[in-house]
C-alpha cells in the first residue's frame, strides 16, 4: 500500500505528500515503459511529465534526500511510500514494487539537488525506466546512474566488496515452509543479508590489518616525481578506456552473439555445447517475445535453430520458459497495438511452433480487445491445425472465456479430430460456450456432430436451442426428425418458453415427411371432446398445412369435422393460412 491512502499520511509534511504523489505518478509511468518502447510518443510524453513535475517539486521545496529499503522510501526521514508486508496480495498496486526496484540493486540512499538540470532529471528518468523492465534488463539501476554521470544526483550504493545474502524463505530459519510470492514483496531480515567484510581464517581482512604486512621500501621517493612519470602512460589509458567503454556502450550486446556462438561450436562442436548453447539461446528468444520485439525474437530463433535445427535439445525447457512469460503485460501490449503489429506477433508464435501453444492461449485469456484475441486465436489455429488435441488441456479452464475462444479456434480448424474435444465440452456450464460449440460442430461430419447437436436440444437457453436446430437442419437426418419430435410429444413442452416452442416446430417443418404424419394426427386430436386450445395444438397443425403432401392435407380435412372446437379451429387457421378455405 501507499503511505498516502494509510493513516500515517495525515501526519505528513506538504512537501512529502507531493513526494508520494510524485511516486505513485513514477511506479504507473515504469509499469508502462515495459509495455512500450521508448520511441513511442506515449513513453517519451510521460518521461517529460515526470521531469517537468520533479523540477518544479525540486525548486518549490529544495533537495530530495531519499532512503530506500526493501518495502519502504523515506523522504527526509518522512516515509512517504511503505508496503504493508503482512498483506498476502503484495504488489497487486505499481507503487508496492517501487521500494524493491531500488532496494535490489543496491541504492540505499539518493540526493537530488534542487538546482539539477531538466536534461539530468530526464536522464534520471530514463535509467529508472531501463532497470526496471524485468529480468532481462541488461544494467542494473547503480550502473546506469554511474555510466550517466550526473552532476546533481548523488547516491549511496552497497559497496562493491560487499557480498549480500538474501534468503529465499523470509523469515530467518532455514527448513521453514517456503513462501510463494513475488521477490520484491519479501522482506529479509537478521541473518539474511549479511555482509562478509571481516578477517577470514587465513586471509587478508578487508579492515582490519590492512597494511600491516606490507614490506616497506629500502629508500624513498618523490611523490611528484613518480607522479610525473606515469601521467602520460595514465593519460593514454584512460583515453583508452573511456573509448573503449564509449564503443562497448554504443553497440548492442546481440551484435556480438552470432559471432561468439559460431566460435564455441568451432572449438567444440559436440552435442552438450549444442545443448548448453540452445538453452542460452532460448533465454533471449523469451526476454526478446516479452519485451515484444519481434525483430530481436525472429533473430534469436533463426540463431536457435542454426545450434539445433529439430530444436530437440531446447524444446522442453524452451516451452517451460514460455509458460513463464508474463502473459498480461504481452496481452496489454497488444491491446495498444495495430494489425501490423498483431501480424508481428502471430509470425514469432507461429515460429516458435508448439511449444508457444500455452503462451497463446495465456495471451488470448488475457486480451481485452477483440482485434488482438483474434490475433492470438490465429496463431492457435496455426500451431493446432495437424494436432488440435494439445487444445484438450484448455477446454477445462475455470475461465469460460478462455474456453470459449479456445472451441471457437476449434472450429476453424475443423474435421473428425475435434469431435471428441467439442463432446467433451458440450455441457459446459456458462451457455456462451455451448453455442460456440454448436457453431464450432459445422466444421465436424455429420455423423459425429449429430448425437452432440441432439443432446443441445434439451437446453432452456433459446438462442442455444436455435442454434443447435439450425445446424441439424442443414443435412435432414430421420434420426434428427426424431429427437426433435420426441421433444415436442413430451409432457413437458407446454412448459418450455414460446421462443422455444416455436423454433422446435420451425425446424420439425423442415425436418418432417410423410412417416411423421401418424405421429402428429396424434398431438392434434390429443385430449379428444376436453381438448383445448395451445401452442402445441397450432403449431402441429401449421406443420401439417406447411408440410402439404396429401397425407398431410387429409388428415387436416379430417380435422375440420371433428367434435372438440380447439381441433377444428386449429384445422382451420392452418388451411386458411395455406390459401385454402
Amino acid at each position: 500500500m501507499s503511505l498516502s491512502s494509510s493513516p500515517q499520511a495525515n501526519n505528513l509534511s506538504p512537501e512529502a505528500l507531493e513526494a508520494a504523489s510524485w511516486l505513485r505518478q513514477l511506479a504507473r509511468s515504469l509499469r508502462m515503459f515495459r509495455l512500450y518502447r521508448t520511441s513511442n510518443p506515449i513513453v517519451q510524453q510521460a518521461q517529460e511529465n515526470l521531469s517537468a513535475s520533479l523540477m518544479e517539486l525540486l525548486k518549490r521545496h529544495g533537495n530530495w534526500e531519499l532512503a530506500f529499503s526493501s518495502s519502504s522510501i523515506r523522504l527526509n526521514e518522512e516515509l512517504v511510500v511503505h508496503v504493508d508486508q503482512r498483506k498476502e496480495d503484495v504488489g497487486s498496486e505499481a507503487v508496492e514494487q517501487l521500494p524493491f526496484l531500488f532496494y535490489r540493486d543496491g541504492m540505499r540512499k539518493m540526493t537530488i539537488a534542487a538546482a539539477t538540470p531538466r536534461a539530468e532529471l530526464e536522464t534520471l528518468i530514463e535509467c529508472l525506466g531501463r532497470s526496471s523492465r524485468g529480468p532481462d534488463a541488461q544494467d542494473d539501476l547503480v550502473t546506469l546512474l554511474w555510466q550517466a554521470n550526473l552532476k546533481g544526483v548523488r547516491f549511496e550504493a552497497v559497496p562493491l566488496e560487499q557480498m549480500i545474502y538474501v534468503s529465499s524463505r523470509p523469515g530467518g530459519t532455514a527448513g521453514a515452509e517456503e513462501r510463494r510470492g513475488q521477490v520484491y514483496a519479501w522482506t529479509p531480515s537478521g541473518s539474511e543479508i549479511r555482509g562478509d567484510l571481516g578477517q577470514l581464517a587465513g586471509k587478508q581482512g578487508l579492515h582490519k590489518d590492512t597494511f600491516d604486512d606490507w614490506e616497506l621500501p629500502g629508500r624513498g621517493g618523490s611523490v611528484e616525481q613518480a607522479w610525473q612519470e606515469l601521467e602520460a602512460d595514465t593519460t593514454l589509458a584512460r583515453d583508452m578506456f573511456a573509448f573503449e567503454w564509449l564503443r562497448v556502450s554504443e553497440r548492442a550486446w546481440t551484435d556480438d552473439i552470432g559471432p561468439f556462438v559460431h566460435t564455441l561450436l568451432r572449438l567444440d562442436g559436440s552435442e552438450s555445447m549444442r545443448a548448453a548453447l540452445a538453452r542460452s539461446l532460448g533465454t533471449w528468444v523469451v526476454a526478446a517475445l516479452q519485451r515484444a520485439d519481434w525483430d530481436e525474437t525472429r533473430r534469436a530463433l533463426g540463431m536457435l535453430d542454426t545450434v539445433d535445427p529439430g530444436r530437440a535439445l531446447a524444446a522442453a525447457e524452451l516451452e517451460q520458459q514460455l509458460d513463464g512469460v508474463e502473459a498480461a503485460a504481452l496481452a496489454e501490449h497488444l491491446d495498444e497495438s495495430d494489425a501490423d503489429d498483431h501480424a508481428q506477433f502471430v509470425s514469432c508464435v507461429v515460429a516458435l511452433g508448439e511449444v508457444a501453444v500455452g503462451l497463446a492461449c495465456a495471451v488470448m485469456a488475457e486480451c481485452g480487445r477483440a482485434r488482438s484475441r483474434a490475433a492470438a486465436c490465429t496463431a492457435i489455429c496455426w500451431l493446432c491445425a495437424d494436432a488440435p488435441g494439445k487444445l484438450a488441456r484448455f477446454l477445462g479452464d475455470s475461465r469460460w472465456h478462455l474456453v470459449r475462444n479456445v472451441v471457437f479456434a476449434l472450429g476453424h480448424i475443423g474435421g473428425p479430430e475435434i469431435a471428441p474435444l467439442l463432446a467433451e465440452v458440450a455441457r459446459h456450464p456458462e451457455p456462451r460456450v455451448r453455442r460456440q460449440v454448436v457453431q464450432a460442430l459445422g466444421g465436424v461430419p455429420h455423423e459425429l456432430a449429430l448425437p452432440i447437436l441432439v443432446d443441445q436440444l434439451d437446453t432452456s437457453d433459446p438462442q442455444l436451442l436455435a442454434h443447435a436446430l439450425a445446424m441439424l437442419t442443414r443435412e435432414p437426418d430421420p434420426r434428427a426428425t426424431e429427437a426433435v419430435l420426441q421433444r415436442i410429444q413430451a409432457p413437458d413442452f407446454e412448459s418450455r418458453s414460446e421462443p422455444s416452442q416455436r423454433a422446435l416446430f420451425a425446424a420439425f417443418a423442415e425436418l418432417a415427411d410423410d412417416a411423421s404424419v401418424p405421429a402428429l394426427e396424434q398431438i392434434l386430436h390429443r385430449g379428444g371432446w376436453l381438448a383445448r386450445r395451445t401452442f402445441q395444438r397450432t403449431g402441429v397443425a401449421r406443420t401439417l398445412a406447411r408440410l402439404g403432401t396429401p397425407a398431410a392435407l387429409d388428415v387436416l380435412e379430417n380435422a375440420l369435422r371433428s367434435r372438440s372446437e380447439a381441433v377444428r379451429q386449429a384445422a382451420l387457421e392452418a388451411l386458411s393460412a395455406r390459401g385454402r378455405p
